[in-house]
C-alpha cells in the first residue's frame, strides 16, 4: 500500500472509532458483572503452566541436552581459536532472551492476559 492508502484508511478508522453506538448501557452492565477476579485466576494460571514446564524438563532431563548443545558449541568456538567470540555470543543470546521475558511481562501487565 501506499502512503496515501494509508491516510486514507487511517482517517476512516479514526471516524469510526469516535462513533458512539447507543446501547442503552448493555456495554455498561457487562463489564460490571465480568469477575473481578479474572486477573488472579490468568496469573494463577500462568504461574501453574511455568512451574508445570519445569517440573516436565527436570523430570525428563531435558537440561541435560541443552547444556550438551551448549558446551558443543563452547568447544567449537574454543577449537576454532576465537574465545572472545564465545563470551559475546552468550552474552547477547542472554541479553535477547532478558528482554523477551521483559517485554512479554510488561505486554502481559499492559493488556491483563
Amino acid at each position: 500500500m501506499t502512503s496515501n492508502d494509508d491516510k486514507l484508511l487511517e482517517r476512516f478508522f479514526s471516524r469510526a472509532a469516535q462513533t458512539e453506538i447507543p446501547d442503552g448501557g448493555f456495554g455498561r452492565r457487562v463489564m460490571r458483572s465480568l469477575p473481578e477476579d479474572a486477573l488472579r485466576r490468568v496469573r494463577l494460571w500462568r504461574a501453574f503452566c511455568v512451574v508445570a514446564c519445569v517440573v516436565i524438563c527436570v523430570a525428563l532431563r531435558l537440561w541435560r541436552g541443552a547444556l550438551a548443545a551448549l558446551a558443543s558449541a563452547a568447544e567449537s568456538l574454543v577449537a576454532a581459536g576465537r574465545p572472545e567470540t564465545l563470551l559475546l555470543h552468550m552474552a547477547a543470546c542472554v541479553a535477547v532472551a532478558v528482554a523477551w521475558v521483559v517485554s512479554e511481562a510488561l505486554r502481559s501487565e499492559r493488556t491483563g492476559w
